[in-house]
């Protein structure tokens, strides 16, 4: 029997260990998840966990290391990485890989992980890498917000589903689709297209800027998981809910307020 798996989404592992979500409830959450799921780490999550510790000193990051501990809570130093969103979803909906993109291997990012969570102190080499994640992601954020201003300058507020599909499949070097393949694909990633038209529609309002909403860079691409319909998300983000609400695969969108309340049920503690 195929078991379900489940990601930690950051806005979770970030809040572990914090007041907001003390170590021992997020025991009592994984104790209630775990007969039901394989925790699985998606590459997203992990470098976000990580951009969130680039900024603190020694004394912020060593403790802080709880949340990548998060993202593979039963075994931290075994974590089953899962493929970058656009590796994922052109192997598990068809069956190919990126001919152009050379890009992170789960095995990689597994050794990093564990790398991570070995040290005691901020080495140079720690400090250094933080300090290239932070950039990269800076780079990223950049490239998003340019390209949203331009859909904003041009007006083009409607948002076509195979259009959107076609560019994100040539961008990994697939440079065509047959019709099969565009509605298998338009199913697979109902989520992360939902969300992406919502933020075109938001290009509207002239108090919308992308600036300001960087972190939807990221968001949209944690949904292409959701191709895999044993895959479900724990997050703590009214966005994801709100902006992904009519597809067919929110009900694989766990909210850690909802996830944690069944978990004082189970156990029978007061809440």
């Amino acid at each position: 029997m195929v078991r379900n798996k489940l990601i930690v989404e950051s806005s979770v592992a970030c809040k572990v260990g914090t007041r907001s979500l003390p170590s021992s409830d997020w025991a009592g959450v994984v104790q209630s998840l775990a007969p039901d799921f394989d925790f699985v780490v998606s590459p997203l999550s992990f470098l976000e966990v990580l951009r969130s510790l680039a900024c603190g000193d020694e004394q912020y990051v060593i403790p802080n290391l709880k949340r990548v501990e998060a993202l593979s809570p039963i075994d931290p130093l075994k974590p089953a990485f899962l493929e970058m969103p656009g590796q994922f979803i052109l192997r598990e909906v068809l069956g190919c890989g990126p001919v152009l993109v050379e890009t992170y291997q789960p095995r990689q990012m597994a050794e990093a992980m564990v790398s991570v969570l070995r040290h005691n102190r901020v080495s140079t080499e720690l400090r250094d890498w933080l300090g290239e994640i932070r950039n990269n992601h800076q780079s990223g954020t950049t490239g998003y917000v340019s390209t949203q201003d331009e859909i904003k300058k041009l007006g083009q507020f409607v948002a076509d589903r195979e259009l959107w599909l076609r560019s994100k499949t040539k961008h990994l070097g697939i440079l065509q689709l047959s019709d099969a393949e565009v509605q298998k694909l338009s199913v697979a990633v109902d989520a992360a297209y939902e969300y992406a038209a919502f933020l075109r529609n938001m290009l509207k309002s002239a108090d919308y800027s992308p600036s300001r909403e960087t972190s939807a860079w990221v968001d949209y691409q944690q949904l292409f998981y959701l191709a895999d319909p044993t895959i479900y998300i724990l997050h703590e983000d009214n966005d994801f809910t709100q902006r992904a609400g009519v597809s067919s695969q929110l009900s694989r969108l766990l909210r850690l307020t909802d996830v944690r309340a069944d978990a004082v049920r189970k156990s029978g503690t007061p809440a």
